[in-house]
C-alpha cells in the first residue's frame, strides 16, 4: 500500500495562467484551469447551495480520489468504458468538424427561397454512361439553340426525357425552396423570368431551366375534403351522374350541413374520410396542382370550393386554417436537418476541409507521398489499405485526403479548443466516476445481504413506520365464484408461493380470472387497503375485476426485515460503504495540495 503524503506547499510558479497546478493527485497535475472549470461549473453565488472554496476543494479531492481509483483498477481499459465515453464524444464533435460560416449562408439561403414561390419548366437530359457526359450536354446545348420564347413546350415534348414530359410538358409547376435537388433549385432561384439557363448537371443528368413566374410564398394550410373517385374506363353517362351527385353535396355543404359528417358520409378518400376529411398542414408543391390551386384560392376559414375535377376524381375542399411561413428561428432546426441531407452537405464539407488545408500547411507530394500536412505524410501505400475497405468507392483519393485530415483534427480538437477539452474530461472523469461508483458502492451494497441486515438491525428505531403498513397480495377476481375459489386456495397453499397458486389453478385457458398485486403499503396510501384492512373508506369499483380479497399482514411499528424497507437501508448502507472508500482512498494515494496557487482562484 502507498502511504499518504497530504501537505500543502507554498511555491511560486512563474508560468502563464493555463499552466498553474493547484494540486497533485496520485502523480497527475491539476490545472488551475480544470479546477475552475469543475468549481464555477458545479456552484453559483446566486445559488442556495453555494459551497465555499474550501468546502469544494474537500468534495473535489474525493472525487479525484475515486477517479484515480478507477485508473490504478484500469478501468479507463474496459471496452464498455471506451465505447461509452466515444459514443459521447462523437455527438459533441460535431459542431467542432464543419464550417458554421458556410451553414449559416446555406441556412439563410434556403429561408429566402422558402419566402418565394418559383413557377418552374424543365427538359431533361439523362446521362447514360456517368464516365461519359459529352453526349447528354451536346443534346441539351443542341436543344438550347433551338428554343425561343414561344416554344419551350414544344422543344420538351420533342426532347426531354423526364418519363412526366407527355403529361406536363415540362412544366413542374409552382416549387419552393428545398423541394428540388440543390443544383436544379440555385440555378432556377437564380434565373432571370423568361430566360432559359443550362445545362445544369444534377444527379439526374442535364436540365435546362425556364422559370416564368414568381410570387410571395402563400405559406401553409390546413383543409379538409370530400372526395369522389372517377372509375376507370367510364362512359361519359356514368361521369355525368358522378359529377350531378357530386354536385349535390356541394350544395349540401354550402347551405350550412355539417361538412365533417359529409366527408365521414360520402368520401372515398379511405386515409382522413373516418377524421371527416382533414388532411395534412399543405404546402406548395406537395400535391396535385389542380387540387392545389383551388385550395389555396380559398381566402377565408370555413370557404369551400366549387367541386374541383382532378384526373383521378372529384374534390370538394373546406379551408380551415391558413398560416404564414414561420420565422427563421423556428424554422432553423428543420432547415439545417434537411441541409446536413442533400448536396448542400457536401458544400460544407469542402469548405470545412480547405480551411484545415490551409490550417495545416497541406501541400500535394510526388512520387510515393501524395501529400503532406503538419506532422502526416500520406503515402500511396497508406491510400492502397484504405481502398481496399472501399472496394466500390470511385473517388477514394479524394475521400482518402478528407477523411485523414478530418481525423487529424478530430484528434486534435481538446487542444485548439479548451472549452472542448475540459467538457471531454468532465464527461471522460465522469463516466469513471460512475463505473468505480458502481463496483466500490452501488453494486456491494445490493450484493452485500449481510451487510443490509446489520444495518437495519443495529439502526431499527430509525427504520420505525410513522403508520402501520400492511404486508401482503391483494386478489383482484372476475367473479364471486372466483373468489371463494381464490379464498380457498389461499388457506392451503404454501404462503411464499400463494400467488404463483392462484395463478396456476385459477387462471386456465388463457382465461384471466384472477389479477394479483403483492407489497407492502402504507396506511392511507391504498384505496383497498385502506377499506379492507384498515377499515376506512369505500373499496373503488373495478368493472373488470368486481370482487376482491387480500392477504397479509400489519406491521405496526416496525418493518419485519430490512427487505420491506430495502430503499431507505440500501442508501444508508451507501453511504457507509462510501465513507469507508473515501478513507482508504487517502490513505492510499498521495494528495499535494499548491496553497498559494489555490488562492488565485476566481
Amino acid at each position: 500500500m502507498k502511504k499518504i503524503v497530504f501537505c500543502t506547499i507554498a511555491i511560486f510558479f512563474l508560468i502563464n495562467t493555463n499552466a498553474q497546478v493547484v494540486m497533485n493527485i496520485n502523480g497527475k497535475d491539476i490545472s488551475k484551469q480544470e479546477f475552475e472549470y469543475f468549481y464555477h461549473k458545479n456552484n453559483s453565488n446566486t445559488s442556495s447551495n453555494y459551497i465555499s472554496l474550501d468546502e469544494y476543494v474537500d468534495l473535489f479531492i474525493n472525487f479525484k480520489l475515486k477517479v484515480a481509483d478507477a485508473y490504478e483498477q484500469k478501468l479507463d481499459t474496459a471496452k464498455s468504458f471506451k465505447d461509452e465515453f466515444n459514443s459521447y464524444r462523437n455527438q459533441l464533435i460535431r459542431p467542432y468538424l464543419t464550417d458554421d460560416s458556410i451553414k449559416e449562408v446555406l441556412v439563410n439561403e434556403a429561408y429566402s427561397r422558402l419566402k418565394e414561390d418559383i413557377e418552374v419548366n424543365h427538359i431533361l437530359f439523362r446521362i447514360e454512361n456517368q464516365n461519359d457526359t459529352i453526349a447528354a450536354y451536346e443534346k441539351a446545348m443542341s436543344a438550347k439553340k433551338r428554343i425561343n420564347k414561344k416554344n419551350f413546350e414544344k422543344i420538351a415534348l420533342e426532347t426531354s426525357e423526364d418519363p412526366s414530359v407527355k403529361q406536363n410538358k415540362g412544366r413542374l409547376g409552382y416549387v419552393t425552396g428545398m423541394m428540388l435537388v440543390y443544383p436544379f433549385e440555385k440555378a432556377a432561384y437564380d434565373a432571370k423570368i423568361g430566360k432559359v439557363v443550362g445545362p445544369i448537371r444534377t444527379r439526374f443528368g442535364y436540365h435546362l431551366i425556364l422559370v416564368t413566374n414568381r410570387r410571395p410564398s402563400n405559406g401553409e394550410i390546413k383543409v379538409a375534403h370530400i372526395f369522389k373517385r372517377k372509375p376507370e374506363k367510364a362512359d361519359s353517362a356514368s361521369i355525368d351522374s358522378i359529377r350531378t351527385f357530386v354536385n349535390s353535396i356541394y350544395k349540401l355543404a354550402s347551405a350550412g350541413s355539417d361538412f365533417a359528417e359529409l366527408a365521414k358520409k360520402y368520401s372515398e378518400d379511405e386515409a382522413n374520410a373516418s377524421q371527416g376529411g382533414v388532411l395534412p398542414w399543405l404546402s406548395i408543391g406537395r400535391t396535385n396542382e389542380t387540387f392545389e390551386t383551388a385550395a389555396f384560392a380559398l381566402k377565408d376559414s370555413g370557404a369551400i370550393s366549387k367541386p374541383v375535377e382532378a384526373s383521378y376524381g372529384w374534390h370538394i375542399i373546406r379551408l380551415l386554417e391558413k398560416r404564414p411561413i414561420q420565422s427563421l428561428d423556428d424554422s432553423r432546426q428543420q432547415i439545417e436537418s434537411r441541409i446536413n441531407g442533400d448536396e448542400r452537405a457536401n458544400i460544407i464539407n469542402t469548405s470545412f476541409i480547405n480551411k484545415i488545408k490551409k490550417t495545416y500547411n497541406y501541400k500535394a507530394g510526388k512520387g510515393d507521398t501524395i501529400a503532406t500536412f503538419a506532422n502526416v505524410v500520406l503515402t500511396k501505400d497508406s491510400l492502397n489499405k484504405f481502398s481496399a475497405t472501399r472496394p466500390h468507392n470511385s473517388d477514394s483519393l479524394t475521400q482518402f485526403i478528407n477523411t485523414s485530415l478530418t481525423d487529424y483534427e478530430n484528434s486534435n480538437l481538446e487542444q485548439h479548443y479548451p472549452e472542448f477539452g475540459m467538457l471531454m474530461k468532465e464527461y471522460y472523469d465522469g463516466i469513471l466516476l460512475y463505473y468505480v461508483s458502481k463496483e466500490k458502492v452501488w453494486d456491494k451494497a445490493s450484493k452485500d445481504t449481510a451487510g443490509l441486515r446489520m444495518q437495519f438491525e443495529q439502526n431499527k428505531e430509525k427504520y420505525r413506520w410513522k403508520k402501520p403498513h400492511y404486508k401482503g397480495i391483494i386478489v383482484y377476481c372476475v367473479s364471486k365464484e372466483i373468489k371463494d375459489k381464490a379464498a380457498d386456495i389461499i388457506k392451503t397453499a404454501p404462503k411464499d408461493s400463494v400467488s404463483q397458486y392462484l395463478k396456476r389453478q385459477l387462471n386456465v385457458n388463457k382465461t384471466i380470472n384472477v389479477k394479483i398485486e403483492s407489497g407492502i403499503y402504507e396506511q392511507g396510501r391504498n384505496q383497498v387497503i385502506d377499506a379492507l384492512v384498515f377499515n376506512e373508506g369505500s373499496l373503488p369499483i373495478n368493472e373488470k375485476f368486481p370482487e376482491v380479497l387480500v392477504d397479509g399482514y400489519i406491521q405496526k411499528e416496525y418493518p419485519e426485515t430490512y427487505k420491506d424497507i430495502k430503499g431507505p437501508v440500501s442508501n444508508d448502507y451507501q453511504e457507509i460503504l462510501e465513507k469507508s472508500w473515501i478513507d482508504s482512498l487517502r490513505k492510499t494515494y498521495p494528495v499535494i495540495i499548491y496553497d498559494n496557487i489555490l488562492k488565485t482562484v476566481k
